[in-house]
Parts: structure tokens; sequence; C-alpha cells
């Protein structure tokens, strides 16, 4: 039997004009520019992308859809089924290139008292709230009847209307939200992420998918692979490089091939055997003359961030996409298609967020970099069979017990055994 693998990219459509207020806009774009992107994608041996309405735009209020953005992902679903691929929909996500965001409604202090209280508090980390950071913490939505509410609202308007599109491949919903906002345990965001699903099925979403990072396999709190696999979804796991937790070596593909294994063995031991799709994976190129680590931010607190040059970006998505292919990956969507020009690199978020600026396989120019040919020799390669991820023996029970030690535990070990 042909393993299924899925090979795309996370692709956000370029403005209609410089000097836009944030960044992948579905509702304003150059449609000829998508066009000839998207034949370019396909012309690289990809079959599909992933293409993530940004909550704060599709959704401006909590009764309230924007029009002009579904008109404007109707229009790119037809581009996407032109250039012969296949589309994935993001729908509620909690971060957007390594930056937390959110729509205002969603934001703020449910009461006055509660504001008073939050003065004695160190500030909570920047959200990016429409087109501005904000030191004001996301509401409950894991909980808040309103709040569920309206993303129930969101799912009626968008899934509802476009379930059926022929380019419509399938849904990713709520990626990233639990760095934005921590549920009260792993129970209740097991809860919310049912409902969702529930929601999203009776809308007649026929794949669904949720996502998880290496920030959700060290907290007890977060949402797990085991309960996105319960309830039909498929499983996906981000490998972007953003802290936390820290990556020594981005430049490596230690980190993606050990959290698809991390990922796998915890779903294997618990009777889950769906291949896991990786996302964002990439390695941002060098900016403005500037290579190695440079100052960035992640998820509202400095970090550094690593820039390589396009030999190195293209030695590590070779060696990446082999590796996971071999592992058993479900698929892999890249983390972005072009390089953002310098007259964008004050808009949201790549005003903070480095990487976003440069990891594309094509510069701002659009000329391919290197990395553009490796992509399209793999899509075109025979590659053999794969030979299903690395054994690794995980207690469920034991791992979620303390997670984080665990999963130290387990990368100090793959550090040793790569290093000796």
């Amino acid at each position: 039997m042909t393993h299924s693998f899925t090979l795309g990219m996370t692709y956000w459509p370029r403005p209609r004009a410089s000097g836009v207020a944030v960044l992948n806009s579905w509702g304003e774009y150059d449609a000829g520019a998508v066009r000839e992107d998207l034949a370019q994608i396909a012309g690289l041996g990809c079959d599909s992308v992933h293409l993530d309405l940004r909550w704060a735009e599709v959704q401006p209020g909590q009764t309230r859809i924007s029009t002009a953005v579904l008109r404007g992902l109707e229009r790119g679903l037809e581009a996407v089924g032109a250039a012969g691929l296949q589309a994935h929909v993001g729908l509620m996500a909690g971060t957007l290139a390594g930056i937390m965001q959110m729509p205002s409604w969603a934001v703020g202090y449910r009461n006055p008292q509660e504001a008073l209280q939050a003065q004695n508090l160190p500030p909570p980390p920047p959200l990016l709230v429409d087109s501005r950071y904000r030191h004001e913490p996301a509401r409950d939505f894991y909980t808040d009847p309103d709040l569920r509410t309206a993303t129930r609202y969101l799912l009626r308007e968008t899934i509802g209307n476009f379930a059926s599109h022929p380019a419509i491949q399938g849904w990713q919903l709520g990626a990233g939200l639990g760095r934005v906002r921590r549920a009260h345990s792993h129970v209740v965001a097991g809860h919310w992420w049912g409902d969702l699903v529930e929601q999203a099925r009776r809308l007649e979403a026929t794949r669904i998918s949720g996502v998880v990072d290496g920030s959700d396999l060290m907290r007890t709190d977060s949402l797990r692979p085991s309960q996105i696999a319960r309830t039909g979804a498929d499983v996906a796991i981000s490998v972007a490089t953003f802290t936390p937790p820290h990556v020594a070596r981005p430049w490596e593909i230690s980190y993606p091939s050990l959290l698809h294994a991390v990922t796998s063995a915890l779903l294997r031991t618990e009777g889950y055997s769906t291949p896991i799709r990786i996302t964002d994976l990439g390695l941002a190129t060098e900016v403005d003359g500037r290579a190695g680590w440079v100052a960035s931010h992640a998820y509202g607190e400095k970090a550094p961030a690593f820039l390589a040059d396009q030999e190195r970006q293209a030695g590590f998505l070779e060696a990446a996409l082999r590796a996971l292919w071999l592992a058993g990956a479900g698929g892999v969507w890249l983390a972005g298609y072009a390089d953002l020009p310098a007259s964008l690199w004050g808009a949201t978020p790549a005003d903070r967020a480095i990487p976003v600026r440069s990891w594309g396989l094509s510069s701002a120019d659009g000329r391919e970099k290197v990395a553009a040919g490796v992509v399209r020799r793999f899509a075109h390669a025979e590659r053999g069979s794969p030979n299903g991820p690395p054994s690794m023996p995980i207690d469920p029970e034991r791992y979620w017990r303390d997670p984080q030690a665990a999963l130290l535990t387990i990368i100090a070990d793959w550090v040793e055994a790569r290093d000796g």
C-alpha cells in the first residue's frame, strides 16, 4: 500500500498595497499575485496549501462576520482549485508566526474589580489584538458561554458556507490557543475540543485536524494528542522553533524529528496509529545582511532567532523532509512560500517576529532560493517505503504526570545518542 504523504505549505496572500497594518489578510489582497504564487507552489510539486483566516479579521465582532473575508476566501479557493491544489483552512488560530493573537471582543477583564486586582500583578504578555499589541489577558474561551456561542457562530458562517467546496481538503481548528490562554486542566481543554469537532461535523466538515506543539507536550493543562485523535480528527504537530521550549540548534533536524517521535509514541501506546502531519517546518534565511542569532520575539517574550544562509536552509529541508517521510509522517506543511519585502517588515507580526520576514522558498523579488529546488526534487523523487517512527518506550500515564521533566529527559537522551 502506498504511504499517503501531503506536501504543502502555509500561504499568506500578498497584500494589494505595501505598508498594510496586518499581514495575511483574506479581505484585501492582490488576486493576480495570489494566482501566480499558487501556480508556482503547484510547480514545486506541492499538493496543498494551508490558508489561515485571521480570527480578528474574519470575525470582528461576536455576532459579526466579515463578508469581505468570506468573498476573498471564495476567490482564493477558486484560485487554489485552478492551480490543481487543495486547501486546508485554519480557523480560530491563537498564534501567528510566533506572535499570540486574538480578536478584541475575546480580550480584556470581565469587570472593573478584576482590572483593579490585575494592577498588583505583572502585566500579561502582549497580544496582537486586531492590529495593535495589548497587555491584557484573553478571556476564557474554553468555558465562557458567550465566547462558546461566538465560536459556534464562526463555524456556522465559515464551514457552513464552504464545507462542500471542491478545493477544500479539511479544516484546522484552534491552533496555538493553549499559548494564549491556559485551560484549567487537560480535561477542560478536551471537552472544549470535542465540542468544536462536534459542531464542525454537524456542518459537514469531513476532515478536521488539531495541532499541538512543544509547549503542549510540556504541560499538564494542555490539549493532548490522544484527545484530538479520540474525536476522529487528524493530529498535527507544529515544529516551529519559536521558544519556548528552547531549541539549541534549529538548523538541525533533531527538533522536528524528536517531536514527531514523541507524539507518535504517545499516540501508539494509547491505541492510535494515524500518521501525524508536520506543520511550520522551515528555517529563515538572513535578513538585511544579518545571519546567525538575532534579537526577536516569541509569544510575548524577547527570544533570539536563528537566520541561516540559503545553503543551510536547503540542507535542513532536504534532511528533514527525507527523515519525516522515512519516519512515517502523514505529510509536511512548510512554513511559508515567499519572503516579505522590506516595506512590510513594519507590519504585524513581522515587526517583532524576525523569522517571518525570510522563511520562504523564494526571495521577496521572486527569485527562487536553493531550498525551492530541494522541495521540487523531493516532490518528484522515488522515495521508497517509510520505516515508521522510531521505537520509543513511553508510558503515557507516567509521562503526563510531569510532562516537562519527561520531555526534557527524552531530549537529553536523544542529544546524547546523537552526539555519542
